[in-house]
């Protein structure tokens, strides 16, 4: 495998660590613990098993050994090893022949002390000739810990030394292997794309020898995804900018046309009519195409960017609205204006959201009242009156959907979906509230930051 440059293997050192490299290093870590734990407790059973199954049989070998020889031979000499001493006590009496620790001892096993060391002790009486002896068999506990640590301890420390060694000679070449998988997670992570530029995530140099490794297989699939995206952003660009020039020309020159018309003397009532349907229609497609030139832009780079007063705003719209949708005044007005919000931001925007919610409540209310307050960050447009019935909040926001009241109104089922998709886009929040006694009630809080 191909050396992955020192930069990115830098880059591997501090943020892999807590991602692929550190999981695979808790898993043999896990792994280490088990293998231990397991070889430590089979050692220490077999220890036991040694010192408690083994020597007892070993001893009771001895002792039958030991009586058999002495029914035929009476003069038998005892056991005498390094590791074993043998003593014999005729008809109960010790004499000098049997340590006084000794004393008291009945058939079975014991522990005594002697010269400051443990030994177990043996005991096993029989009647040989008449006779009642008693046969003490002395083993060294000491020497059975050693022989245990020799061969017990010793080996298994050497076992673990050689499982440890090949632990972390396998997790390094491990992370080695996951190396460029993990520089390639670092890249991403730290890619912070700038708007206007070509997204390129320069991912060639992160690609190995191998044509069949799977760091190639994902640095070609990466950089194909990232041309594509790349052939949509332009395609949209050049939308957009067409979008923008094409709709918009035809528009000022109806709207233009229609106000030349307007000031037209002699007009019967019902050109009139005509012609201000044409002149609120195209105001409309205008503040529409300019809504979802926005959305289709998502972001603020090209728009003019200023402090804008939220009262302009509102009343501006307000005053657009009196002529195209309340001429008649069939909906009484109220503004309640408690605090001055600035927001840092573009017109566009801003005008396009509240022109929507003041529209819609114009639209719904064929007569009753349009409540407009301005608290703090908080803009709350309500209508109430005839005409103005429910509507399932969940959908309230969803394109194309329209309340059952929207017989004869005007639009399309896309405004408040624009002023959701606008809200998201600057991070503000929307909610809609109806109730019997207060009608309509939309709460827009802006994020003035």
């Amino acid at each position: 495998m191909k050396d992955v440059t020192k930069s990115h293997i830098a880059g591997v050192n501090k943020e892999a660590r807590s991602g692929i490299t550190r999981r695979l290093a808790r898993v043999i870590f896990l792994q280490l613990i088990f293998i231990s734990v397991i070889t430590v407790l089979g050692v220490i059973f077999a220890a036991k098993i040694v010192e408690g199954t083994m020597i007892s049989q070993a001893l009771e070998g001895e002792a039958d050994h030991f009586w058999s020889e002495l029914k035929d031979n009476s003069d038998h000499a005892l056991p005498n090893t390094d590791n074993l001493h043998g003593y014999l006590s005729r008809s109960g009496e010790n004499g000098d022949v049997v340590p006084a620790e000794f004393s008291g001892f009945t058939d079975g096993y014991e522990k005594v002390i002697l010269d400051e060391k443990t030994m177990m002790v043996y005991v096993e009486q029989q009647d040989i000739r008449g006779e009642e002896l008693t046969l003490y068999l002395v083993f060294d506990e000491e020497n059975v810990r050693k022989l245990s640590f020799y061969f017990g301890v010793v080996p298994l420390s050497i076992v673990l030394i050689i499982i440890y060694l090949s632990a972390w000679f396998g997790f390094q070449q491990s992370r080695k292997a996951v190396s460029p998988m993990v520089a390639l997670a670092n890249r991403l992570r730290r890619y912070h794309p700038q708007q206007g530029r070509v997204l390129d995530l320069e991912l060639e140099n992160l690609k190995t020898s191998s044509i069949d490794d799977e760091i190639n297989v994902l640095v070609d699939s990466l950089n194909s995804f990232t041309a594509q995206i790349n052939r949509f952003v332009d395609r949209e660009r050049q939308f957009t900018r067409d979008a923008s020039h094409e709709l918009r020309t035809p528009l000022t020159v109806i709207q233009g046309s229609a106000e030349f018309l307007a000031n037209t003397a002699d007009l019967t009532p019902l050109q009139k009519r005509a012609i201000d349907r044409i002149l609120r229609t195209g105001r409309d497609m205008n503040e529409l195409v300019t809504a979802l030139l926005l959305l289709a832009r998502g972001t603020q780079t090209f728009l003019n960017v200023s402090e804008v007063d939220l009262q302009d705003v509102v009343d501006k719209q307000l005053s657009q609205l009196k002529i195209t949708h309340n001429a008649d005044n069939h909906v009484e007005v109220s503004v309640d204006f408690r605090d001055s919000i600035k927001v840092y931001g573009s017109r566009q925007l801003v005008e396009a959201v509240v022109g929507n919610l003041l529209r819609n409540a114009f639209n719904y209310t064929r007569k009753g009242e349009v409540k407009v307050l301005v608290d703090r960050n908080i803009l709350e447009v309500t209508n109430c009156g005839e005409g103005v019935t429910g509507v399932d909040n969940e959908k309230m926001f969803e394109p194309f959907v329209r309340g059952e009241s929207s017989q004869g109104v005007r639009g399309y089922g896309v405004g408040l979906d624009i002023v959701r998709r606008l809200c998201e886009l600057y991070n503000w929040d929307i909610e809609s509230e109806f109730t019997a006694s207060k009608g309509m009630v939309f709460r827009l809080q802006i994020n003035t930051s």
